[in-house]
């Protein structure tokens, strides 16, 4: 067979990134990133990220690794044990629709609970078809903390989902709050550091000392957990001082004068006692941002995993608004969906679930700002502005996930008896892990397809073995936002291993959706997605390289108004107070800080962050040699003379501590944190160690998520997130 080059949309990390996989006699030689449209300066950036990427070097070795699940398994022992029969497909899918059917009949739809992430590039709309359909509200995904609440409240007061937008030439200052280019994407980081060399200016929001925060014209460094006060802040200098575009907040916000009157609660000089950043400091980025336009801001999941996540999320949007950088070249863009292809929403079959039973959804009455209600709340004035539909699976339709899997142990509010997980590694990716751990033995049935044997695996009735994003095609985008990224497989997946669209569709048939599943494959459901174009799969990558991305325009509000109930963009939101809730943001402290909790900083004096080593996306790669040399052991950051108060060497191992638990870790000195504060690398695992109880494949040696909880002072009351910032800690020496 001819050596071949396929087009393929990586799933390695939720970058997606274009990539050209060579293929010799259906096994792959390796990948190179497709420099994007464009020459010089745009073909160097793409050459630099593949030579940087790790994820990329370690294709060959991931592809056809020992590790790799490769046949359908039923649990032969006790749970946790690793005794496992190989069972054929057919088997494993006739006993698991038998199983689901008997559930579904003895305690509803309802009681039976999907875990899934959504990554490896698993189309997750046809997971929501088959919920819909099943009749189940309960899909416990991570969007609480990952864009989620980002996307609801955007909707809510813009009506559109808002987005940084950059590359953008015309952009003249950029505001990172929480986000790390380096780590998270190195084609974002290059085009920031192209945006510099013209005079963009650069404000990072973080309390680590990153590469990007050291590139920066002002780094703001506040205490984890308080960016609403630092924003309020911000937002009452540019208020007080005039600096806001009156044009555009006369004539399109709504609640300015409110909003005007909250913020004078925040001087700078009150916000620099909470946040421990200079109210001159405060001050000078504020009027950066505001005199330099156009501007756009971009954040991370440092603004995510605290628990004043709400009000900051919304400081977020209101910056940009009151500046007059809304959906203005170069500022911040109102994204729309993709006008020629069959979106997920048309795919999710969210109408086929019944609104009495969106009702039983786990959280929607306590969560209000995270529920159905909400959403059929946004999607009536979504309508206002976007004739198509409104995608759920991504941010809403979700249940609260910690209290499906206490659901599943204590039968409140009502049992949860089955669970289908995909992709999860659900004991290294949520908190309070111990919870999770007990809710997984505990569960009925538990069915779990992945790419390899994680913790949360070792802990299944049936295990599946799933194919990567190089054994499957996908299409990427096209709801929120309006570009399509199309990819082909590789090559077929190897031994037994299926694309994700394969269980749901053979369970549906299995449970009476024949009609709804008319897609033999998942490349058969792929060109359905793409007809309105008039092309299939096979050939829109051949005539129009695997992407779309008509132009967006700007100031599209001129012609049709906000999708908001008041047709403008609201700074003081409407539904927020038919809801009950503050309709504008504030700071509250957190319950268990230095400042609210003075009584445990005896016991536990530092605050505790997390971040990813951008070598490891999530808690994958831990098998990978190829990766693993990059990044062999946990680290926890720590100022120098911190450590050395504490006796710690620069590479040796700690205890990390908290009110939980406790973890392990090895110390790295970093000179750019303040010394009260430590940063931990998420998502540690160790494939190497014994995969039996009560090893787990080492699921508790150094699992951050073991030692953080989620109970009711460390999550946001109006969405249920939970956080993962900003928690009290102490570090000593492990003296073994």
């Amino acid at each position: 067979m001819a050596r071949e080059v396929k087009n393929v949309v990586c799933g390695a990390c939720t970058n997606h990134c274009r990539v050209a996989v060579t293929v010799e006699d259906g096994k792959i030689l390796g990948q190179e990133y497709i420099k994007k449209e464009g020459k010089g300066r745009s073909a160097q950036k793409w050459n630099s990220v593949v030579g940087s990427c790790p994820r990329a070097r370690g294709v060959v070795e991931f592809i056809d690794h020992p590790q790799r699940l490769n046949y359908p398994l039923k649990r032969a022992g006790e749970r946790g044990e690793n005794k496992w029969q190989r069972v054929a497909w057919n088997e494993a899918l006739d006993d698991i629709a038998s199983r689901l059917t008997k559930i579904r009949d003895e305690y509803g739809a309802e009681g039976v609970a999907f875990a899934t992430i959504g990554e490896n590039n698993c189309c997750e709309e046809y997971r929501a078809r088959f919920q819909n359909l099943f009749g189940s509200p309960n899909f416990a995904g991570q969007a609480q903390i990952c864009y989620g609440v980002a996307a609801a409240l955007s909707l809510m007061h813009v009506g559109g989902a808002v987005h940084f937008h950059f590359p953008n030439p015309d952009t003249r200052c950029i505001m990172l709050l929480g986000r790390n280019p380096t780590h998270a994407s190195r084609y974002e980081w290059l085009t920031i550091l192209d945006l510099l060399k013209q005079g963009t200016k650069l404000i990072v929001v973080d309390p680590r000392g990153t590469e990007v925060a050291r590139r920066a014209d002002i780094w703001l460094q506040p205490r984890p957990g308080t960016d609403a006060a630092l924003l309020l802040g911000m937002a009452n200098e540019i208020i007080t001082e005039e600096l806001y575009d009156k044009d555009f907040v006369d004539r399109w916000c709504y609640g300015f004068d409110r909003l005007a009157e909250r913020v004078k609660e925040y001087p700078p000089e009150r916000v620099a006692e909470i946040t421990w950043v200079p109210a001159e400091k405060i001050r000078e980025a504020a009027r950066l941002y505001a005199t330099t336009k156009p501007a756009t801001v971009a954040h991370g999941m440092g603004l995510e995993m605290i628990s004043n996540l709400t009000s900051a999320l919304q400081l977020r949007y209101f910056l940009p608004a009151i500046t007059g950088n809304i959906d203005a070249p170069g500022g911040d863009w109102i994204l729309a969906p993709n006008p020629n292809i069959v979106l997920q929403a048309q795919i999710e079959a969210q109408e086929m679930l019944p609104r009495e039973q969106k009702a039983k959804m786990i959280g929607e009455k306590e969560f209000r700002l995270w529920s159905w209600d909400l959403f059929h709340k946004i999607y009536e004035n979504f309508k206002k502005v976007e004739e198509r539909p409104l995608a759920a699976w991504w941010w809403i339709g979700g249940a609260h996930t910690p209290s499906v899997y206490r659901a599943m142990i204590t039968g409140e509010p009502y049992p949860i008896k089955a669970v289908i997980t995909e992709g999860t590694n659900q004991l290294l990716t949520l908190p309070n892990a111990r919870m999770v751990y007990e809710a997984l033995k505990r569960v009925d049935f538990h069915v779990a397809m992945d790419v390899f044997m994680t913790p949360g695996c070792l802990l299944a009735d049936y295990v599946l073995p799933a194919a990567s994003y190089l054994e499957k095609p996908v299409i990427v985008g096209g709801d929120y936002y309006h570009l399509v990224n199309v990819g082909e497989a590789a090559i077929k997946p190897m031994y037994e291993r299926k694309p994700e669209y394969y269980l749901w569709r053979e369970l549906g048939l299995r449970l009476g959706q024949e009609k709804y599943w008319h897609w033999e494959t998942l490349e058969d459901a792929l060109d359905y997605r793409l007809s309105p174009m008039g092309f299939t799969l096979r050939e829109f990558l051949a005539q129009r390289g695997g992407y779309d991305a008509p132009p967006l325009g700007h100031r599209k509000y001129e012609k049709v108004g906000f999708g908001t109930p008041t047709g403008k963009l609201e700074l003081y939101s409407t539904i927020m107070e038919e809801m009950g809730y503050d309709p504008l943001p504030k700071y509250d402290e957190p319950p268990q800080t230095l400042v609210s909790s003075p009584e445990m900083t005896k016991d536990f004096p530092m605050i505790l962050i997390s971040h990813r080593n951008w070598n490891l996306f999530q808690s994958q790669g831990r098998q990978i040699k190829a990766v693993r040399r990059k990044a062999p052991d946990p680290i926890v950051q720590m100022k120098p003379q911190t450590a050395a108060e504490l006796g710690i060497e620069d590479g040796g191992w700690v205890w990390l501590e908290t009110s939980v638990g406790k973890s392990r870790f090895k110390c790295q000195y970093v000179g750019s944190i303040d010394p009260r504060v430590v940063s931990v690398e998420m998502g540690w695992w160790f494939p190497e160690e014994p995969a039996e109880e009560p090893s787990l494949h080492g699921a508790w040696e150094s699992n951050i998520n073991a030692i953080l909880d989620e109970g009711r002072d460390l999550r946001d009351p109006m969405t249920g997130a939970w956080v993962l910032r900003g928690v009290m800690c102490r570090v000593y020496k492990a003296e073994d």
